[in-house]
């Protein structure tokens, strides 16, 4: 099955588009940090939240989603 050149073409452009899209937010996420210096992957703490969990002795709805 031979495709015309126009066909070819099309999805030639297609894929470009559509890595162009894939590529846009990780190049972005690079860039900014470059600019702002921050480097997520060297940072070794791991910051915990102080939550309060609530189980049925504190809970005042007593299983009430509302």
């Amino acid at each position: 099955m031979k495709v015309e050149k126009a066909t070819k073409d099309q999805i030639t452009r297609n894929v470009i588009v559509s890595l162009f899209i894939y590529i846009l937010p990780i190049a972005a996420m690079f860039i900014t940090f470059l600019i702002t210096g921050q480097r997520p992957w060297e940072k070794k703490t791991q910051h915990l939240e102080n939550t309060k969990t609530i189980t049925s002795k504190n809970s005042q709805n007593n299983g009430s989603n509302d």
